[in-house]
This record gives structure tokens, sequence and C-alpha cells, in this order.
């Protein structure tokens, strides 16, 4: 009996040790619930393909091919020239950079912030982080558009909190066009309960953007509803109607997540800010001790650049805007005469990106169509499945980036135009 007890023992020790050595060899459950972002998926087999030769059309990811501003290029070069240690900053942030962007805000908006709510974070992906880290707890829903960028549930899911759709109708050809409604997310608090929206207008992938008026309605709704509601901008001032992005900085209780990366033509830099609600001195401590801990501080040299940036808004940004207003044209004139009908294309009002359900013309299976298109053609553009919560949604769309210069996107259109008119996108 002591012998089968050894016995039942050791190998019950064989076992544990066994599955130790798995466990070591494994990813944690957090990375691999971790869905992968299909954009950088494409970028990479587009960069493999032009490196060995291959003449490729960049339309899958939202990065100007305009560089730096002038001014914020000269800064860090001067900063780079001197020959001492660039050091840490402030956890928050350079004070004059904080100061530049509430300045910004008032130049602007007309809105006066204080310069201790903003915190300068590594890029917006960094901002995402420290707020949905603040403000939400493991088993917390969000609510998130049907339609977003991928990031935010992504990351709300390796945080262990749940992303929850607002506004999806797989039926609709038109699903997630919009925003969702002050009703949806005041049903989505009662009955789904949850505890936060996010979302960015003008949106990625859509370009729909919301009024001042509609803005100020679903961050009313929120407070009231105690809901956390963060206000993704980072494509604020890249916008093609007669009204200005209205921001959300003056709203009650609503978080403010920007970037150099977009309107300032900065994606590499990485440098973003954070602007948190007035008076809410228990958020701005909780996001302090996280960046702190998790990143220190954005990376010195970017944000000297980044103060600079601004003294080009008036003689380079803006006309960055005006390039993709003819850009967007390009692309949108180009699905026309291709006979995909207006009624299949998100609104596109703002930011830099087409976003186009093709299930009417027998599209199935767009992760098919743009690996076919980037071989045949050498165009890249990006599945839809990357920004929705329904694969089924995103089998039927494409997202088209036109932030590239104009004669690239006239050329990826027509390789585009043809490749559609020989039917190959047929699956």
């Amino acid at each position: 009996m002591r012998f089968l007890s050894h016995r039942i023992a050791f190998a019950a020790r064989r076992r544990a040790a066994a599955a130790r050595s798995q466990r070591t060899l494994a990813s944690s459950r957090r990375a691999a619930a971790m869905a992968s972002f299909k954009v950088m998926e494409v970028l990479n087999k587009a960069n493999l393909l032009e490196a060995s030769g291959a003449s490729i059309m960049h339309m899958e990811v939202g990065q100007p091919s305009s560089p730096a501003p002038p001014s914020a290029r000269r800064a860090a070069e001067a900063e780079l020239a001197v020959d001492a240690a660039m050091g840490y900053t402030s956890a928050n942030g350079l004070p004059e950079l904080k100061n530049r962007i509430a300045r910004w805000y008032a130049d602007r908006h007309g809105s006066a912030v204080d310069p201790e709510r903003v915190v300068v974070t590594t890029g917006s992906s960094a901002g995402f982080v420290l707020s949905f880290m603040a403000l939400w707890d493991a088993g917390d829903k969000v609510g998130v558009p049907s339609t977003a960028y991928p990031c935010y549930r992504n990351v709300l899911r390796s945080l262990g909190c749940e992303a929850v759709p607002l506004a999806g109708d797989a039926g609709d050809p038109r699903s997630g066009f919009e925003f969702p409604t002050p009703a949806q997310v005041e049903a989505a608090a009662a009955g789904d309960g949850i505890a936060g929206l996010i979302l960015s207008s003008p949106s990625n992938p859509t370009g729909a953007a919301l009024s001042a008026a509609e803005l100020s309605a679903l961050a009313a709704t929120c407070d009231g509803a105690g809901v956390r509601f963060i206000s993704d901008e980072i494509y604020h001032h890249i916008a093609y109607g007669a009204e200005p992005s209205p921001s959300a900085v003056d709203l009650p209780g609503a978080v403010v997540v920007n970037s150099f990366s977009k309107f300032f033509s900065m994606t590499g830099w990485r440098v973003g800010w954070l602007v948190l609600p007035a008076g809410d001195a228990e958020l701005a401590g909780a996001v302090a001790r996280l960046q702190q801990n998790l990143f220190i501080n954005a990376p010195t040299v970017s944000q000297i650049a980044a103060t600079a940036a601004f003294d080009d808004v008036d003689d380079a940004l803006d006309g960055h805007v005006r390039r993709y207003a003819a850009n967007r044209n390009v692309v949108l004139g180009a699905l026309e005469r291709m006979g995909v009908d207006a009624a299949h294309v998100a609104p596109a009002a703002g930011a830099f990106y087409v976003y186009a359900d093709l299930g009417a013309y027998g599209v199935a299976d767009s992760v098919d169509l743009c690996n076919r298109l980037l071989d045949d053609e050498g165009v890249a553009i990006t599945p839809g499945v990357d920004f929705e919560f329904e694969e089924a949604i995103g089998k039927r769309r494409v997202r088209i980036s036109y932030c590239g210069a104009t004669p690239d996107v006239e050329e990826a259109m027509a390789r585009l135009a043809r490749w559609w008119a020989a039917g190959k996108y047929k699956q």
C-alpha cells in the first residue's frame, strides 16, 4: 500500500513538472488572447515584396508620406548636436510641451486647458493603455462602436476587460458606418452594465465625424449614466466639411487622447498626449503612477520636436489636409467608376480612409482579396476583419488609406480599377 502511494505521488509530481515545463514554453493567456493587428501583417508582406524589387503602392497604413514638420526636425537636430546627455523628463512631460498643447486648444478650440491636465505619452497607444488601466478593472465592460480601431478591443481584452459592440447589424451593408447614439449608450449602460465608452471622431476606419452637438450629447449621456468616456481625437483637424473637429476637452468627465502621428505627420516619433478631466485628482494621480512605472516618460527628443511642430501648422500641416482632400476625391471617384455604389461606402468626412462594404459585389473573404491584390498588382489595402467585431462583416469590407502622395494614390487606384474590371476580385 505504501509502495502504491509512493507511485501515485511520483506520478503526480511528474505530471506537475511536465505542466510547469509546458507552461514556461507557452505564452501567457493574456498574450494568447491578443488578436493580431492585421494592417501590420499586410504592411510586413508589402515591405518584403518591396525589398525583393516589386513596385508596391502603400494604401494599407495610416502613415502620412510627408515628413515631420520642418521646425520639429530642426529642433531635434539642434538638440542632438549638443554634446550632453539627454536625460529623463518629468513623467507627465516637458512643461514647455504641455504649455504648448494647452495653447493649441485655446487657439483652435477656444478652450482654456490647464497644462497640468495634459499628460505627454509615448504615442496615443500608451495613452490608451494608461487611460484604460486607470479607469477600468478586469471584468469591466466597455462600449466600443461595432466598427472601430481594433486595438481598442485588443488592448481591453489583454487587460481583462470586455469590449461590448454598439450599433452593429450584420445584415446592414452600412452597419457601423455611423456612431452609437446616446439612446444606445444608455441601453448598454442599463442592460450590459458598461463602465466606459471609447470612440474616435473622425473615425478610423470609416471617416465618420461627430458634430459638436452629437459629441456633447454622448459625453453628457455617459456622465449621467456613470460611464467613463474616452474621446480619441487622433485624426482631429483632418476633416473635409465646413465645421472643424470638435473636441471633448470641455465636456464633463471626458478623457481626451491625441497624438502627433497623423495631423502632425510624426508617426515614428512616438509622442502623443492625454487631457484629463478638470478637477479629477484621483484619476490624475492614477495616470501619473502608471506612467512612472510603465513608461517613465515619452522620448525626450520627440517631446522637444513636438513642441516646435506647432510652429508649422499654418504653413505646412494645413496644406497636408488639402492634399488628403484631393486624394479622397481620387479614391471615391475610382470606386464610383468601378461601379461601387456610394451607399456601400462609409462617410469619409474626416481622417484619411475610405471604408467600403463589397459584399454586394461578391466579396466574401477580404483577407484573400487583399492578399491577391497585393500579389497581382502590388497594391496594399487592409481587410475589414481588422475593424469589425463580427468577422462575417469584416470579410465583406476593405479600408483604403489615402495619406500618401497624390500621384501614388492615383496610380494605386488605377491598378485596383484595372484588377477589378478583370473580375479578379471574385472568389
